[in-house]
């Protein structure tokens, strides 16, 4: 009886440990215990390992090699989902020219026959893609999985987006999200694309105008954010639509010319922000930081700091505390940061405008959630 009673005593305690814990122990690939010396270094974040001889990329916020930075690496830029960094991956390659990427991880424990998971990641399209596709997914397995070569590795895909889309977006982070029942015993989780190049459904990415770097034959995607939760049958995994709109945001990179004025380098810098935030993000202050130089530089200058907000937001003013005076709030971070970092307060003017003047870099072909993203932004204007 009571080897029954500890029995039933210890389950519970894994039970409740699996219902309120993350099972991807490392899944922000946070951890770092291995040199990050170049590209392929994913097996330097604790945990994880490649599948195959192509290896995946890690990308971190400091380092001497800039081809592994966050803030501008050899394949585009996006700030991490959560904490500093995230990994890359090639997805898909027409005539599988270039190789994919797997990464896999050991789960903190097995899953649970018959009971229900929510899983979810966050990917980003490179800019330095030609190509965008939907079969970027995750495989649980009982067994790690191997392979010594670099050929495609064809599986079962237990979770992909839960619309199916092509993750076009080279812009904040798209959420993969799915509900998943156990078999029992799963003790990995694999990343990457597992259908045949001839099934996996791909369209040409969008090129970037401000992205300057060589675009390659292949979809490469940013990979942060990984988890893996159980919960009780009756619980909703949260996969709605517009989970993503609330991360997204836009930024661009800027090619300054020798023959521009200071007046032009300060104006050509904009910073931009995700839907409801006023919180600086590591693009926001590179941007500004480049204006403070500049400033510095030009000690008489005087400069107009002017928020805008999208429409949406816009709406929700009046109906949440979140959104009110938002656009206030915004150039108020942008000016404390730049005051902190040596700028005369008395230089700097504050003016809102919330949606009233929508971005003039705002294309006919962007999509909705594009020209919303533009919108939302403080913008810098010399006043001599």
């Amino acid at each position: 009886m009571k080897a029954i009673t500890l029995f039933l005593f210890i389950f519970s305690i894994i039970l409740t440990y699996s219902q309120s814990t993350n099972l991807v122990e490392n899944g922000s690939f946070e951890v770092i215990k291995g040199k990050i010396k170049g590209l392929g270094c994913i097996e330097a974040s604790d945990e994880w390992k490649n599948v195959t001889t192509s290896k995946a990329d890690l990308f971190v916020k400091e380092n001497k090699n800039l081809f592994v930075l966050t803030s501008g690496n050899t394949y585009g830029k996006e700030d991490p989902k959560e904490g500093d960094n995230y990994v890359g991956l090639v997805v898909y390659s027409p005539k599988d020219k270039i190789a994919r990427n797997y990464i896999t991880s050991p789960l903190a424990q097995p899953m649970l026959k018959g009971k229900k998971y929510c899983i979810s990641m966050y990917i980003s399209l490179a800019e330095g893609s030609k190509f965008a596709t939907n079969q970027l997914g995750i495989n649980f397995n009982k067994k790690q999985l191997k392979q010594d070569d670099n050929k495609n590795l064809i599986d079962k895909t237990s979770i992909l987006h839960a619309q199916l889309k092509i993750v076009s977006a080279t812009y904040g982070w798209e959420k993969i999200c799915g509900n998943y029942i156990a078999e029992g015993g799963e003790e990995f989780i694999t990343i990457g694309n597992f259908t045949a190049t001839d099934k996996t459904k791909t369209e040409k990415a969008i090129k970037i105008k401000d992205y300057k770097g060589v675009l390659s034959d292949f979809a490469y995607y940013f990979v942060d954010d990984i988890s893996v939760v159980m919960v009780d049958q009756k619980t909703a995994c949260d996969c709605g639509p517009n989970e993503d709109k609330k991360d997204t945001y836009y930024h661009k990179i800027i090619m300054l010319e020798e023959k521009m004025t200071p007046n032009e380098r300060i104006e050509a810098h904009t910073a931009f922000f995700p839907f409801g935030k006023y919180e600086l993000q590591e693009t926001n202050r590179s941007t500004i930081d480049a204006v403070i130089r500049e400033m510095k530089a030009n000690p008489t200058f005087i400069v107009e700091l002017f928020g805008h907000l999208d429409v949406n937001e816009a709406e929700l003013a009046s109906k949440k505390p979140l959104f009110a005076d938002l656009a206030n709030r915004r150039i108020r971070e942008v000016m404390k940061y730049m005051i902190e970092n040596g700028v005369d307060v008395k230089r700097l003017i504050s003016t809102p405008k919330d949606e009233k003047e929508p971005n003039e870099e705002i294309l006919d072909d962007d999509d909705e959630d594009l020209k919303l993203a533009k919108n939302r932004r403080v913008m810098f204007v010399v006043k001599k």
